[in-house]
């Protein structure tokens, strides 16, 4: 996988999140296994642009600064 792929992945991540999911719905949606899901999520997680609440993510206000700079960068 090269970088810009990783980033569309992220991007994807956090747009999807937009409205609360579980990991499940996430995995599904973008065809991730779990190993690859657990990866994206923690960092995601770590870097504040999703949040976990009662097992499901929700994008932050810095997930959606990141999809505005992505969005101008594109």
């Amino acid at each position: 996988m090269v970088l810009s792929d990783r980033l569309e992945i992220v991007s994807h991540i956090i747009r999807f999140c937009e409205t609360s999911k579980d990991k499940g719905s996430i995995m599904n949606r973008l065809g991730l296994n779990d190993i690859q899901a657990e990866s994206y999520l923690a960092i995601l997680t770590q870097r504040s642009m999703i949040l976990q609440n009662d097992g499901k993510y929700v994008i932050t206000t810095k997930g959606q600064g990141y999809l505005s700079s992505y969005d101008r960068l594109r």
